[in-house]
């Protein structure tokens, strides 16, 4: 696929240094999946993506002669509860932590939430942990502060023998104190029954909130970034020279700021895109829209004949698209420190 990067923004800002310390990673969510069937196409996607929602308008049709019903899921990403790694979670104290919407020619539908705890071993398969976790009313969610209260109620005891069985982890403080750190994996999904009419088609609605990965100071443009981690840049968000140019000024008139009144910062969006294999053919029209949402906001992703359709949007539109690789859009941003 032909690769195109776009920059648009006004320079007179700051940034501050790289701090590897205020880095969080991406929570990858992506799109809905069917049981495995060559009699649905997929005959349009409209896919848009902001920093605020993504939204895929999916135009399905049903090849057969006959009604089928089957089911639609939408794989949520999985969290850990390791204490190395930060993560944005639009709504951690919802088993729907993403705020996913669905709607069918116009109307929501009611999905399911099916969530399983797992305990990762290093060379052994995953162990699900959930029936154990739920019998102790602890939530499974290993990242939200009614865990914690979760398990400061079962007592001591209980907790030792989680930490002992590599479901917690045992910290000690400098002061003695010890803090228990879930490290499971919880893995998510919503899904419902749907009924795909005979030689007809419907439209569904997917919307969810994006878990959004960054960190608090700019790091593509800087002098200090190494021919790898450019390298890594390019794979990810085809940044080219115009974008690295562009870049590099922010971040030189960022470091002539001696006041640090402004910043400049990074923040990524990962939209996984099914790889088809679950439905009949290519997707016959797909439009993907990016809306950076402040015109001064660089953005750079990875498409081919992308065409910028408004102050804060650019567009790719492809017949007959048959998915390569996942979306992700790299958002250079620009704030004032108050």
């Amino acid at each position: 696929m032909r690769t195109l990067s776009l920059a648009f923004a006004a320079l007179a800002v700051a940034s501050l240094p790289v701090r590897a310390d205020d880095t969080s990673a991406v929570l990858a969510a992506g799109e809905l999946v069917l049981e495995k069937t060559d009699r649905i196409a997929l005959a349009a996607e409209d896919l848009y993506l902001s920093e605020q929602v993504v939204r895929i308008d999916y135009r399905f049709r049903n090849l057969a002669d006959a009604d089928i019903e089957t089911t639609v899921a939408f794989p949520m990403p999985d969290i850990t509860g390791d204490p190395a790694t930060l993560v944005s979670i639009p709504d951690p104290a919802r088993d729907n932590f993403l705020r996913v919407a669905t709607e069918v020619d116009g109307r929501l539908v009611e999905s399911q939430v099916e969530q399983r705890a797992f305990l990762a071993r290093s060379g052994s398969p995953p162990v699900e942990i959930t029936d154990r976790l739920k019998a102790l009313d602890i939530p499974l969610m290993p990242t939200v502060e009614a865990t914690e209260v979760a398990l400061r109620r079962i007592g001591e005891g209980q907790r030792r023998a989680l930490a002992e069985a590599g479901i917690l982890e045992r910290q000690v403080h400098k002061d003695g104190t010890i803090a228990d750190v879930p490290v499971w994996r919880l893995t998510s999904k919503l899904w419902h029954r749907q009924v795909f009419p005979a030689g007809r088609e419907i439209v569904v609605r997917q919307s969810y909130a994006p878990s959004l990965g960054g960190q608090s100071s700019l790091s593509f443009g800087s002098p200090d970034l190494d021919p790898s981690q450019q390298a890594q840049y390019v794979a990810r968000f085809c940044t080219d020279a115009a974008f690295e140019k562009v870049a590099q000024a922010l971040y030189r008139r960022a470091s002539a700021d001696g006041s640090r009144a402004f910043q400049a910062y990074e923040q990524y969006l990962t939209h996984v895109i099914a790889s088809g294999d679950n439905r009949a053919g290519p997707i016959g029209t797909f439009r993907l829209v990016v809306d950076k949402g402040d015109p001064a906001t660089l953005v750079s992703f990875c498409g081919s004949n992308v065409k910028k359709t408004g102050p804060t949007t650019y567009e790719m539109v492809a017949k007959d698209y048959v998915p390569q690789r996942d979306i992700d859009v790299l958002f250079l941003k620009i704030g004032h420190r108050g």
